[in-house]
């Protein structure tokens, strides 16, 4: 026994429904009316179907949905709910088509309807599993970021009084001991740095960072830290570079750097006879792109073929014997292959048991035409001698070893224990650089370098903050340029890095009292809230040109200084935003930092949650001032002609 169409159409597993051009519905199926609990003579001819659509959907229907499908003569896979006669609402997908009379026009709509509710469920099950794992991964960043500052600030007290000691008379038995609690702490912290490393790649917060860069002295200063290793095991290093190779290069210098001293440090813990050879040569170069191969290979123990896939992989190592035996985490050369995966790249093996291991990967580099730049320049020259240093640090460890190191190289400082001290110090002395720790009480290290960016004194958008911190969380970098902070030095840091740091901050050879001098004569530079260099270049030959651009930046910058107040006031973000990118330009023609400052702490206030009244109140006084300066200073100059 055959069905008929009309069976087949009214219990298809699918609704069925078809409308007149005004949305009238004048068929429906068996299914439609199941789902919906509506009988046929409660639709037919007496509902439309934006009746059954609550008031987001009836409007997207209106507007969007029927224009569509005049034009088009059909819709696919449009989402909308359904509201049931026991008012629940049915999620379901509708497909459209357009059905025309003799005279080509719209006659009626047919439409077929799926039903999506299991559908939304999962997609709610996966939204929930999603946030789940978002809770899940921020937990672990900041127990990561916790943990490496809890763990890093007893190591950084270690570290500094070992090169302490290493200046005063030992014994040799005490040097002897000095030497193994010297290595185990490197080995701890080289553990450690793996371990956060390999957390903060895994969160995708690892990007390039290219600069220019002489790639012969880079790996040539490598190798040099590897000489004495090698020499104390008796092995040998051999360095091989292809003359074809450009003098500088486009690199992410830490990165290589990274995943070289990697492979050389595995290279020369698993051989214990021979040598360690670092080969990089040019594959080929097309204009200014070039393909560089590296290849470290030694003549150490080597690697089996069924393990030579493995030993890429998280916290893997060859076998149990080599963790018994070398040790280590494991993570070395997963972090290597994620790090040269951002290049596209890829680290390969070839080995043979007994004879030995060759790691090789290939970069696609661009040719720099300009010499490579100094990460501090005249540092050797410079002394940190002289220097005036704020340190804000609440460790007492930490204090006293930084202080023995600031001492001996004739830094003179003070010391703070939490950010508002620092303001305090700030408002009463004029300071080079000021070492700022993040997580102290009272007030923190972000918070602390903000409010300083924001007083009035253009002095202190310039003075050199530079973080001091053990975190490791991934996001911090955002944080620092938010708060305006101009860098970070980890810890435990190397005593010579930050002599170097320091020292970047000397004059070098000026004597006290010319230091003093010059100290004074660079705040009397960068005072003010504004100056008018910029101006004076666009308009040297126009004095006229001069006073009408200055008459328009006034005009400009009363008419946002009322709004700007006025949006601070009713918490209005968005008009707020608008009003301070509508004078961007002429803050920057002026270069009003300090203005530029507080707007954009205002900026960060009012997009917190929940907001802090006290903070905008003192943020809206130091932008009016601002404003209020800049205006003065403007008319002043408008006065004179």
């Amino acid at each position: 026994m055959e069905e008929s169409v009309e069976e087949l159409y009214d219990n298809a597993p699918c609704g069925y429904f078809s409308t007149l051009p005004d949305g009238t519905f004048i068929k429906i199926n068996n299914t439609f009316q199941t789902w919906l609990e509506y009988d046929a003579k409660q639709l037919l001819f007496v509902k439309k179907i934006q009746d059954l659509l609550p008031i987001g959907d009836a409007i997207y229907y209106e507007t969007h949905y029927y224009p569509l499908l005049q034009m088009q003569g059909f819709i696919n896979e449009i989402n909308f709910s359904l509201r049931a006669s026991s008012g629940k609402l049915l999620p379901v997908l509708l497909n459209t088509t357009l059905v025309r009379d003799l005279q080509g026009r719209p006659a009626l709509y047919r439409t077929t309807v799926f039903n999506i509710t299991d559908r939304k469920k999962y997609e709610l099950e996966l939204l929930k599993a999603k946030k789940k794992a978002e809770d899940a991964a921020r937990v672990k960043a900041e127990f990561l970021s916790t943990v490496s500052h809890e763990i890093r600030t007893p190591i950084n007290a270690i570290v500094g009084i070992v090169h302490l000691m290493r200046n005063t008379t030992l014994s040799p038995q005490q040097a002897e001991y000095l030497s193994v609690l010297e290595l185990s702490t490197e080995n701890l912290l080289k553990l450690i740095n793996n371990i956060l490393d390999f957390n903060k790649i895994e969160a995708g917060k690892v990007s390039l960072d290219e600069e220019s860069v002489a790639i012969r002295d880079l790996v040539a200063s490598i190798l040099h830290g590897f000489e004495a290793r090698a020499e104390a095991n008796g092995l040998t290093i051999k360095y091989e570079i292809d003359e074809q190779i450009p003098e500088h290069l486009f690199v992410d210098p830490l990165k290589l750097v990274q995943v070289l001293n990697n492979l050389i440090s595995n290279a020369l813990k698993f051989t214990e006879h021979g040598h360690v050879a670092v080969k990089i040569t040019q594959k080929k170069q097309v204009r200014d792109r070039v393909s560089i191969g590296f290849e470290v290979a030694d003549t150490g123990i080597g690697i089996a073929p069924d393990k030579q896939k493995i030993i890429f992989e998280d916290f893997a190592q060859a076998n149990s014997y080599i963790n018994r035996t070398y040790g280590g985490t494991g993570l070395g050369l997963a972090i290597s292959q994620r790090l040269l995966a951002l290049y596209n790249s890829e680290l390969k093996v070839e080995s043979e048991q007994g004879k030995g291991s060759r790691f090789y990967f290939n970069l696609e580099l661009k040719v720099s035409k300009e010499a490579a730049k100094a990460t501090l320049q005249q540092t050797e020259t410079n002394t940190a001698k002289g220097v005036r240093l704020l340190l804000v640090e609440d460790n007492k460890i930490n204090v006293y070893v930084l202080s023995q190191y600031l001492t001996n190289w004739g830094v003179r400082y003070d010391v703070v224990g939490n950010g508002q001290e620092a303001i305090e110090k700030v408002i009463r002395y004029d300071y080079d650089l000021i070492l700022m720790d993040l997580q102290m009480p009272v007030m923190d290290g972000y918070e602390a370098t903000r409010r300083i960016r924001s007083m009035e004194d253009g002095k202190y958008a310039k003075i050199p903050i530079v973080a001091l911190t053990a975190s490791a969380q991934a996001e911090y970098q955002g944080k620092l340029e938010e708060s305006g902070m101009n860098g970070i030095l980890a810890k435990p840091f190397n005593p010579s890095i930050l002599y170097k740091l320091i020292a970047s901050y000397s004059s070098g050879t000026l004597s006290e009292e010319e230091r003093e001098k010059n100290v004074v004569q660079h705040h009397d530079k960068t005072q003010g809230p504004f100056n008018l260099s910029t101006f004076n270049d666009l308009m040297s030959d126009d004095p006229e040109g001069m006073l009408e651009l200055i008459t328009i930046t006034i005009s400009a910058l009363q008419e946002a200084s009322v709004e700007i107040t006025k949006a601070i006031k009713e918490r209005n973000s968005q008009s707020y935003n608008y009003w301070v990118q509508n004078i961007e330009t002429s803050l920057e023609l002026l270069h009003a930092k300090p203005l530029h400052a507080a707007l954009e702490h205002g900026t960060i206030l009012l997009r917190a949650v929940p907001l802090d009244p006290d903070q905008l109140e003192l943020v809206e006084h130091l932008i009016g001032t601002q404003f209020r300066l800049i205006l003065k200073g403007l008319d002043e100059r408008l006065q004179t002609g």
